[in-house]
């Protein structure tokens, strides 16, 4: 007898062929043999022999070999250019011209007499062939930004017993946006006021940690330049002395090659040996030499366009060597390169708009009704009320300023005891003052108060006479006061706070405002004293964001008849740095030259000083031509300030490359854009986004670093943004959005009735053909007008929830404002020949 047998539960199954027409047998069915050709198109994708591969690593490395000793030899010798170190305090008890001093002095050189002045300190290395240029950097991020643009090392300088402090964190990020030159190790000041050795280590490798986590590319050597005179040459308590670490710094600044940066070394230029020389010809305009070595990767070319920061673009004149001083003669300059009057760039920077050139649309006999209609009613008005009335009327001296002091405040009698000084006087109130706050009291208690204030006189208008009081004239006295309602307002100012008072009220409403915007974007209440067909008429409904078809050329402003735009911006851009690293055309770098500058406003001294490098930079073709630019920028936190609020077109001062510019930017989306080339504009640049800015201004073909600072009122801009520059779009449509909002009334499975969008049946039958969503997903439709109070019936593809909020979303096409002018860090030098409609 078998025994019993219980049925599995656990079988496996095996995994079924789901790959329909993927398997081998349909795929050798489907080629029946074929084999597709390969061709090799490029040489070098060919196969190459073994001694092909071992003869192209040789010329590769041969080329790498010249290409090293070439940067080498460039900082090598008599005539050679100085290496550029920009020395930058980061924190407030150190100063860059006293580190300066200590490192010159401890390496048993003579002390420059204008070492403390903040200028530019020139010193020649004898044992290492080199010289070197310490440029002082004041502590400001301005003027950081100017300085270390054309530093080919910075060395950042720190203190022992301080902290960095919110200008040093500002300068830090702004150093790590610009990715500008190589960070040369640090220097410790101040390192002989710590109390004892384990503490100086400590200094030693916080610093370092500090460095190398701001800097990784940095390794991460702090010099001590502290005090020298109260250390011994050599190793004092385990840390070195300053002379000892100057000659080690020397000595590794020598073997150190500048790190190239491509948005900058595509650019040849120039720092002044000096002041630059104006020479006058007419009409407030000359011409400029500037006297230097060239500088970057490129050659310096005179048919190129030269950018002075903050005045513009201006062409060549002509390009000389320098004189030579010899024992017995003086070598005269030579002409190297003048400009080819055909292939040197033009200066216009703009287009000039035909306003023929439009489409041509005549008004409708509506229009031209309501334009006589609003003519007669401003005859009629001014019939009325004069012939001022719609002008700005001047308005007359306040009747009250004759009685002032001279102090602005209306002279006061009170009549006190004899022997009460004026101070005391003050304290004394009046008794109409004092029924002026307490106007809710009984009338008993104004009585008492009157009796024991029967020895008071107050104004000479409002006052009770002085005969009517039973008073002896001999025990008072009158004393002339300034006015003031009480003692508490001794230095009181009513315009000054209003005007306060009116910045608080605007500051929370704007804080008020940025919040909504977070929590409910882009959400309006439908206005009742208007009807939202008319309110809202230059707004179109879109059915897909992303793909929905929007003409990119439809209804553009004048200002975009101005601009310039590239049919092929890639292209051009890829064809003219391939010119610039080919062409043999103009001087080399590295060789010291004269750049005449023509037709430069005299103005442009006004910004040289000794303190301050002056600097010009050469252009590349297209270069000043103005477009539709755009910058992707994120906000940046500094630590200990308050970050301001920052709208669209809010004033900003834009810092991209070497050029400076005022502008009044708006915000959209940095979101991979659709079909339609449509992005989401954003009223607010909140925190933590990052988005694309855009504004009109002048074409950028490399990544430019950019930075974006916020005016303040009697002091230094404050870093709020950095990103890059990108490709100029004026194709790109920014579209404003408005979400109008209704909430369910009734719900019946797909259909629902809505209320509290619309307050009138004609707007309901207008914006019909619009798509509905819902927060929670839900897409619908308007199906009907339910009565006259603006409730609609609505079809949706899936029932609402009671919770859910209705949307109709309208966009708007906008544009940046024309406002772009130049920027300087002392004054603004507005630019009406180029950026003026």
């Amino acid at each position: 007898m078998t025994a019993h047998h219980h049925r599995s539960s656990a079988k496996s199954a095996n995994k079924a062929f789901k790959s329909k027409h993927a398997s081998k047998g349909s795929l050798k069915a489907q080629t029946k043999g074929k084999i597709n050709k390969t061709t090799r198109s490029n040489i070098v994708q060919q196969t190459q022999k073994r001694a092909d591969r071992r003869n192209s690593s040789k010329i590769e490395q041969l080329k790498k070999r010249q290409t090293l000793a070439a940067a080498t030899r460039l900082f090598t010798g008599s005539t050679a250019p100085p290496k550029i170190i920009a020395v930058i305090p980061l924190c407030p008890d150190v100063d860059a011209c006293v580190a300066i001093a200590h490192f010159i002095t401890a390496l048993d050189l003579p002390l420059p007499a204008d070492c403390y002045s903040g200028a530019p300190v020139s010193l020649t290395l004898t044992n290492f062939k080199q010289k070197l240029l310490l440029v002082p950097v004041p502590r400001t991020v301005p003027h950081l930004l100017s300085h270390i643009q054309i530093a080919d090392f910075m060395l950042p300088v720190m203190s022992a017993v301080v902290e960095v402090d919110a200008i040093g964190d500002q300068a830090m990020s702004a150093i790590k946006a610009t990715h500008v030159p190589t960070i040369f190790g640090g220097i410790v000041m101040n390192l002989d006021k710590a109390p004892d050795t384990k503490t100086r280590h400590a200094i030693f490798k916080s610093l370092q940690s500090f460095l190398v986590a701001h800097f990784p590319l940095c390794d991460g050597r702090i010099y001590n330049f502290s005090d020298f005179t109260s250390m011994s040459l050599g190793i004092k308590d385990g840390v070195p002395s300053c002379s000892t670490e100057a000659n080690a710094f020397a000595r590794n600044i020598a073997a150190q090659i500048p790190k190239g940066c491509v948005w900058r070394d595509r650019h040849s230029y120039i720092l002044s040996d000096g002041a630059p020389e104006f020479v006058e010809t007419l009409d407030g305009q000359g011409v400029l030499k500037v006297t230097g070595y060239i500088r970057g990767a490129a050659r310096l070319n005179a048919n190129r366009l030269i950018t002075i920061p903050g005045f513009g673009e201006f062409q060549i004149q002509k390009i000389t060597t320098c004189p030579i001083e010899r024992t017995n003669e003086i070598i005269p300059p030579s002409i190297l390169q003048v400009p080819d009057p055909d292939l040197q760039d033009s200066l216009v920077a703009f287009n000039t708009p035909d306003p023929l050139d439009a489409e041509q649309t005549w008004p409708t006999e509506e229009e031209l009704a309501d334009a006589d209609a609003r003519v007669a009613d401003l005859h009629r008005k001014r019939a009325i009320y004069g012939d001022d009335y719609g002008e700005i009327m001047d308005i007359g001296e306040d009747p009250m300023t004759s009685n002032a002091s001279s102090s602005g405040l209306p002279k006061k009698t009170v009549r006190v005891p004899k022997g009460t000084s004026a101070y005391q006087a003050a304290w004394i109130v009046d008794s109409d003052e004092g029924e002026s706050v307490d106007n809710d009291d009984d009338d008993d208690d104004d009585d008492d108060d009157s009796d024991e204030m029967d020895g008071i006189v107050s104004d000479n208008e409002n006052s009770t006479p002085v005969h009517e009081l039973n008073v002896e004239d001999e025990e008072y006295e009158d004393i002339e006061l300034e006015g003031k309602t009480n003692a508490f307002d001794v230095d009181f100012n009513a315009a000054d706070d209003a005007r306060q008072y009116k910045a608080y009220l605007e500051a929370k409403k704007t804080e008020r405002a940025v919040a909504e915007d977070l929590q409910f974007p882009d959400e309006i209440d439908t206005p009742r004293d208007i009807s939202a067909r008319l309110r809202f008429s230059k707004y179109r409904g879109l059915k897909s964001f992303r793909t929905s078809p929007w003409d990119p050329r439809e209804n553009l402003p004048i200002d975009y008849a101005k601009i310039f735009e590239f049919e092929n911006f890639r292209k051009t851009k890829t064809r003219i740095i391939k010119d610039v690293d080919e062409l043999d055309e103009g001087i080399d770098i590295g060789k010291k030259v004269v750049v005449w500058i023509e037709n430069v406003p005299k103005q442009v001294m006004d910004i040289v000083s000794a303190k301050k490098p002056f600097v010009i930079f050469s252009l590349l073709p297209h270069e000043n031509k103005i477009t539709l630019s755009s910058i992707s920028v994120h906000r940046i936190d500094s630590p200990g300030v308050n970050s301001p609020v920052i709208k669209s077109k809010d004033e900003l001062i834009l810092y991209v490359g070497f050029r400076r510019f005022v502008i009044n930017p708006i915000y959209s989306a940095d979101s991979r854009s659709g079909t339609n080339n449509v992005h989401r504009f954003e009223r607010y640049f909140h925190h933590g986004r990052n988005v694309i800015a855009s504004f009109y201004g002048p074409i950028g073909f490399e990544h430019e670093p950019v930075l974006l600072f916020k005016p303040v009122e009697n002091g230094t801009p404050l870093l709020v943004a950095s990103g890059n520059l990108t490709a100029p779009t004026p194709s790109r449509i920014i579209a404003k959005r408005i979400m109008l909002t209704g909430h369910p009334f009734k719900i019946h499975k797909r259909s629902a009735v809505i209320r509290y969008m619309f307050f009138d049946p004609q707007d309901i039958e207008y914006f019909k053909p619009v798509q509905l969503t819902t927060k929670h997903g839900r897409v619908g439709h308007i199906k009907e007008s339910l009565g006259t109070h603006g409730y609609m019936k609505c079809m949706f593809d899936e029932q609402l929830t009671a919770s859910d909020t209705v949307c109709l979303s309208l966009y708007k096409r906008v544009f940046p404002k024309w406002t772009t002018r130049t920027w300087v860090e002392e004054f603004e030098v507005p630019n009406e020949d180029k950026m003026n409609d």
